[in-house]
């Protein structure tokens, strides 16, 4: 593991370790499989006769048959199976798809949950120096009856809430960091390192430029596709109950010759002559030609009404979830827009801000012009502001995560190219 891992080393990971990830790549392992079984003839059938009574003919007995026969369907009724068990293996690669971009998004939340918290855990360790600092000025103040007791409990009070905030903060990053050592599959305890800070970043998507990307690209709406195509071919196979499928056999039978038939001869009378044919016993040989009789055609309707149906709820489906995807987008497009708008204001205005009003409020209190009720007041407004800058900062690193997940692709914040099969939003 690097010193200091990116989120992007942490999702190469969890896309190589996580189970269900693997569950999946089995799934369409299994779905491909299916093809071959589908797409072959039928097993042949063998079947054996034996009789204990033989069938008696003129060349002899027939005591035992055995034939072989082939079933051999409509090679279009094979095809279209066939065409039916590769959507539906398509179906599973766009499910495997659909799993990693929500791993994907999942590990970028568990990271930048994380990052808040460590950014918090600071924000609350520089301000508990800060008090500590303000306390000794406190305490002094209160040794020569300049200030009362009050304000000295005040700020002890404070000091007390903020270690009990640095515990509270401590054991929420342990739970964060066993979240994101669970999608990478690994035990929860295990260490994760320091995550630095970042510089607030800026996006400006086209939330048009988003949606079409997503039609092409989101895999959730692929399988939808997928689904629909494989309906429309069911429809096909439907279709096709009408006609028959073709069975050819050969068979043998095996013919026992029996003796000649020899009439009595009074003695001393000549011998007739014997017809001795029936002495050979060729076997017997024939072939077989049969086929079923689609005539139960409220059967086959009903299977070609079902199919249809399925394609109409496959086809609402996909128009459903085009919608919903689009309106996902949309949403999140605006929760960016509106932390890139937040951000600007904390950072340009509200913290320089408040964190000169607490200065100036600390110079006056020194200085015995300003209660302590007004100083504390002003310092919790800049610790606020500080800790929802960094809420903000993974707000927008969340929502993005979230982008990606619609759209289907890996995007990035900056103008640089992108591998193949990604997409990019320039800054």
């Amino acid at each position: 593991m690097p010193p200091q891992p990116s989120v992007e080393w942490y999702i190469g990971e969890s896309l190589a370790t996580h189970p269900a990830l693997q569950a999946a790549m089995a799934d369409v392992r299994a779905k491909l499989e299916r093809i071959p079984q589908v797409t072959s003839l039928p097993d042949p059938m063998l079947r054996s006769i034996v009789r204990p009574e033989p069938i008696q003919t003129a060349a002899g007995d027939i005591f035992f048959t055995l034939g072989v026969s082939q079933t051999i369907p409509l090679l279009t009724k094979l095809e279209l199976a066939g065409n039916v068990a590769a959507s539906e293996a398509r179906m599973a690669v766009e499910q495997l798809n659909h799993k990693r971009v929500r791993l994907i998004a999942d590990v970028e939340k568990a990271y930048w949950q994380i990052y808040l918290l460590e950014r918090s855990l600071e924000i609350t360790e520089q301000n508990r120096r800060l008090l500590q600092d303000l306390e000794r000025v406190v305490d002094t103040r209160y040794r020569v009856n300049q200030v009362a007791q009050q304000d000295l409990l005040r700020v002890q009070t404070e000091l007390s809430e903020l270690r009990d905030q640095e515990n509270r903060l401590h054991l929420r990053r342990a739970a964060a960091a066993a979240a994101l050592n669970q999608l990478m599959d690994r035990a929860p305890q295990q260490s994760i390192p320091h995550i630095a800070p970042i510089d607030t970043q800026t996006i400006e998507p086209d939330v048009d430029q988003l949606i079409a990307l997503a039609s092409g690209s989101n895999p959730e709406l692929a399988m939808l596709r997928e689904q629909v195509r494989r309906d429309r071919q069911q429809i096909e196979l439907a279709d096709l109950g009408y006609w028959p499928d073709l069975t050819l056999g050969v068979e043998w039978s095996y013919v026992r010759g029996r003796g000649a038939f020899e009439p009595d001869v009074p003695a001393g009378a000549m011998d007739p002559p014997v017809n001795r044919s029936s002495e050979q016993g060729d076997d017997n040989w024939a072939l077989t030609m049969q086929m079923n009789l689609p005539i139960w055609s409220p059967r086959i309707e009903a299977r070609k009404r079902e199919a249809r149906q399925r394609l109409l709820a496959s086809e609402g489906d996909l128009h459903a979830t085009q919608n919903l995807v689009a309106f996902r987008i949309f949403e999140v497009w605006s929760r960016i827009e509106t932390q890139q708008h937040t951000l600007d204001v904390l950072n340009e205005e509200l913290i320089p801000q408040a964190r000169q009003t607490y200065e100036v409020a600390l110079t006056s209190y020194q200085a015995g012009n300003t209660d302590f009720l007004t100083l504390i007041d002003n310092w919790r407004r800049w610790l606020n502001f500080e800790l929802m800058r960094h809420r903000e900062t993974v707000d927008f690193q969340t929502a993005f995560a979230e982008l990606q997940r619609e759209v289907g692709m890996q995007l990035t914040m900056d103008g640089d190219s992108t591998p193949e099969g990604e997409g990019t939003i320039n800054e």
